[in-house]
Protein backbone atom coordinates (compact mmCIF):
# COMPACT_ATOMS: atom_id res chain seq x y z
CA UNK A 1 0.00 0.00 0.00
CA UNK A 2 1.72 3.56 -0.60
CA UNK A 3 2.21 6.20 1.91
CA UNK A 4 1.81 9.70 1.45
CA UNK A 5 4.75 11.72 2.30
CA UNK A 6 4.60 14.88 4.17
CA UNK A 7 4.56 17.93 2.49
CA UNK A 8 8.04 18.90 0.08
CA UNK A 9 9.61 22.17 -0.41
CA UNK A 10 8.69 21.57 -3.83
CA UNK A 11 5.41 21.21 -2.91
CA UNK A 12 4.61 23.91 -0.85
CA UNK A 13 6.09 26.59 -3.68
CA UNK A 14 3.87 24.86 -6.46
CA UNK A 15 0.88 25.52 -4.20
CA UNK A 16 1.47 29.35 -4.10
CA UNK A 17 2.68 29.69 -7.82
CA UNK A 18 -1.20 28.12 -8.62
CA UNK A 19 -2.52 30.26 -6.00
CA UNK A 20 -1.76 32.66 -8.78
CA UNK A 21 -2.69 30.77 -11.79
CA UNK A 22 1.26 29.33 -12.36
CA UNK A 23 1.99 26.47 -13.69
CA UNK A 24 3.68 24.10 -10.99
CA UNK A 25 7.63 23.56 -11.65
CA UNK A 26 9.58 20.15 -11.10
CA UNK A 27 12.37 21.81 -9.30
CA UNK A 28 12.90 24.51 -7.20
CA UNK A 29 16.62 24.88 -9.09
CA UNK A 30 14.55 26.16 -12.19
CA UNK A 31 15.55 29.81 -13.45
CA UNK A 32 13.96 32.73 -15.74
CA UNK A 33 10.74 32.08 -13.60
CA UNK A 34 11.07 34.87 -11.45
CA UNK A 35 7.61 33.96 -9.21
CA UNK A 36 9.83 30.92 -8.17
CA UNK A 37 12.52 32.44 -6.41
CA UNK A 38 10.21 35.22 -4.79
CA UNK A 39 7.66 31.89 -3.62
CA UNK A 40 10.68 30.16 -1.97
CA UNK A 41 11.87 34.03 -0.30
CA UNK A 42 8.22 34.24 0.97
CA UNK A 43 8.18 30.56 2.56
CA UNK A 44 11.35 30.97 4.18
CA UNK A 45 10.46 34.28 6.11
CA UNK A 46 7.05 32.99 6.66
CA UNK A 47 8.68 29.64 8.70
CA UNK A 48 10.99 32.03 10.72
CA UNK A 49 8.18 33.90 11.38
CA UNK A 50 6.01 31.35 12.67
CA UNK A 51 8.73 29.23 13.97
CA UNK A 52 9.55 32.49 16.55
CA UNK A 53 5.58 31.85 18.37
CA UNK A 54 7.77 28.90 20.10
CA UNK A 55 5.67 25.64 19.66
CA UNK A 56 6.69 22.31 21.54
CA UNK A 57 8.69 21.17 18.86
CA UNK A 58 11.26 23.90 18.55
CA UNK A 59 11.63 24.65 21.77
CA UNK A 60 13.58 23.68 24.87
CA UNK A 61 12.84 24.52 28.67
CA UNK A 62 16.49 24.44 30.78
CA UNK A 63 19.13 24.15 27.84
CA UNK A 64 22.33 24.89 29.70
CA UNK A 65 24.95 27.35 28.03
CA UNK A 66 28.45 27.67 28.97
CA UNK A 67 30.45 30.37 29.15
CA UNK A 68 33.81 29.95 26.99
CA UNK A 69 36.90 31.00 28.74
CA UNK A 70 36.48 34.67 28.76
CA UNK A 71 33.00 34.09 30.03
CA UNK A 72 31.27 34.70 26.80
CA UNK A 73 28.15 32.93 26.36
CA UNK A 74 27.60 33.20 22.27
CA UNK A 75 24.13 32.34 21.40
CA UNK A 76 23.97 28.96 19.27
CA UNK A 77 23.55 28.89 15.67
CA UNK A 78 19.77 28.48 14.94
CA UNK A 79 18.40 30.25 17.69
CA UNK A 80 15.83 32.57 17.00
CA UNK A 81 14.52 33.52 20.42
CA UNK A 82 16.04 33.08 24.09
CA UNK A 83 14.99 33.89 27.32
CA UNK A 84 15.45 33.31 31.04
CA UNK A 85 14.27 30.54 32.92
CA UNK A 86 13.42 32.57 36.09
CA UNK A 87 12.04 36.34 36.56
CA UNK A 88 15.52 37.38 37.93
CA UNK A 89 17.37 36.55 34.73
CA UNK A 90 18.71 39.98 33.24
CA UNK A 91 20.14 39.61 29.81
CA UNK A 92 19.29 40.12 26.41
CA UNK A 93 21.50 39.15 23.13
CA UNK A 94 23.75 41.87 21.46
CA UNK A 95 26.51 41.80 19.05
CA UNK A 96 30.11 41.18 20.50
CA UNK A 97 33.06 40.35 18.19
CA UNK A 98 33.01 37.07 18.79
CA UNK A 99 29.30 37.06 17.06
CA UNK A 100 25.69 37.41 18.87
CA UNK A 101 26.44 36.79 22.37
CA UNK A 102 24.28 37.02 25.79
CA UNK A 103 24.73 40.58 27.79
CA UNK A 104 24.45 40.81 31.18
CA UNK A 105 22.12 43.69 31.98
CA UNK A 106 22.41 43.83 35.61
CA UNK A 107 26.01 44.23 35.42
CA UNK A 108 26.47 45.76 31.93
CA UNK A 109 28.76 43.17 30.69
CA UNK A 110 29.06 40.27 28.11
CA UNK A 111 30.74 38.10 30.82
CA UNK A 112 28.85 35.34 32.64
CA UNK A 113 31.04 33.82 35.88
CA UNK A 114 29.05 30.44 35.29
CA UNK A 115 27.16 29.09 33.08
CA UNK A 116 23.06 29.40 32.99
CA UNK A 117 19.88 27.64 31.76
CA UNK A 118 17.92 29.11 29.05
CA UNK A 119 14.32 28.43 27.20
CA UNK A 120 15.55 28.62 23.67
CA UNK A 121 13.37 28.55 20.53
CA UNK A 122 15.18 27.19 17.17
CA UNK A 123 14.72 27.87 14.09
CA UNK A 124 14.08 24.72 11.68
CA UNK A 125 14.32 24.16 7.82
CA UNK A 126 10.63 23.53 6.40
CA UNK A 127 10.95 20.14 6.06
CA UNK A 128 11.77 19.89 9.29
CA UNK A 129 8.51 21.09 10.65
CA UNK A 130 6.03 18.71 11.79
CA UNK A 131 3.38 18.50 9.11
CA UNK A 132 0.65 20.34 10.71
CA UNK A 133 3.15 23.35 11.36
CA UNK A 134 4.28 22.70 7.03
CA UNK A 135 0.56 22.96 6.42
CA UNK A 136 0.10 26.43 8.38
CA UNK A 137 3.30 28.14 6.81
CA UNK A 138 2.96 26.73 3.35
CA UNK A 139 -0.97 28.38 3.53
CA UNK A 140 -0.13 31.82 5.24
CA UNK A 141 2.44 31.87 3.07
CA UNK A 142 0.47 31.35 -0.15
CA UNK A 143 -2.28 34.06 0.90
CA UNK A 144 0.72 36.75 1.42
CA UNK A 145 2.30 35.46 -1.54
CA UNK A 146 -0.86 35.94 -3.53
CA UNK A 147 -2.18 39.05 -1.66
CA UNK A 148 1.19 40.49 -3.19
CA UNK A 149 1.07 39.64 -7.14
CA UNK A 150 -2.24 39.46 -7.74
CA UNK A 151 -4.28 41.08 -4.53
CA UNK A 152 -7.54 39.55 -5.47
CA UNK A 153 -9.72 39.90 -2.33
CA UNK A 154 -12.08 37.33 -3.21
CA UNK A 155 -8.85 34.91 -3.29
CA UNK A 156 -7.55 36.28 0.03
CA UNK A 157 -11.15 35.59 1.54
CA UNK A 158 -10.79 31.93 0.60
CA UNK A 159 -7.34 31.69 1.62
CA UNK A 160 -7.83 33.51 4.64
CA UNK A 161 -10.17 30.27 5.75
CA UNK A 162 -7.83 28.12 4.70
CA UNK A 163 -5.41 29.35 6.83
CA UNK A 164 -7.40 29.89 9.92
CA UNK A 165 -8.21 26.17 9.66
CA UNK A 166 -4.00 24.99 8.98
CA UNK A 167 -4.05 27.41 12.08
CA UNK A 168 -6.65 25.61 14.26
CA UNK A 169 -5.04 21.90 13.21
CA UNK A 170 -1.61 22.98 14.64
CA UNK A 171 -3.06 24.87 17.90
CA UNK A 172 -4.53 21.73 18.26
CA UNK A 173 -1.50 19.48 17.82
CA UNK A 174 0.04 21.95 19.96
CA UNK A 175 -2.19 21.72 22.90
CA UNK A 176 -2.08 17.71 22.41
CA UNK A 177 2.28 17.76 22.94
CA UNK A 178 2.30 20.38 26.22
CA UNK A 179 -0.37 18.76 27.45
CA UNK A 180 -2.18 21.39 28.53
CA UNK A 181 -5.99 22.97 28.77
CA UNK A 182 -7.58 25.32 30.42
CA UNK A 183 -8.16 23.12 34.14
CA UNK A 184 -4.49 21.67 34.17
CA UNK A 185 -1.41 23.83 34.54
CA UNK A 186 -3.24 26.79 35.22
CA UNK A 187 -1.91 28.94 37.60
CA UNK A 188 -5.10 31.02 37.70
CA UNK A 189 -7.44 27.55 38.63
CA UNK A 190 -4.26 26.09 40.69
CA UNK A 191 -5.43 24.96 44.00
CA UNK A 192 -9.58 26.20 42.83
CA UNK A 193 -11.08 23.41 45.11
CA UNK A 194 -8.55 23.26 48.20
CA UNK A 195 -9.79 27.09 49.15
CA UNK A 196 -11.29 27.58 52.62
CA UNK A 197 -13.94 30.23 53.30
Amino acid sequence: MPTISAMTELEAVNEMLMSIGQAPVNTLAVTGIKDVSIARARLSSMTRRVLSRGFNFNTDEDYPLTPDSEGIILVPEGTLKIEGMSATDDFTTRRHPKGLALYNKTDRTFTFPAGITVKIVWAFAFEDCPETARCYIATAAGRRFQSKAIGSQILDRFEEEDEMKAWLLLERDERGQRKTNLFRNNATLAGFGSRSY
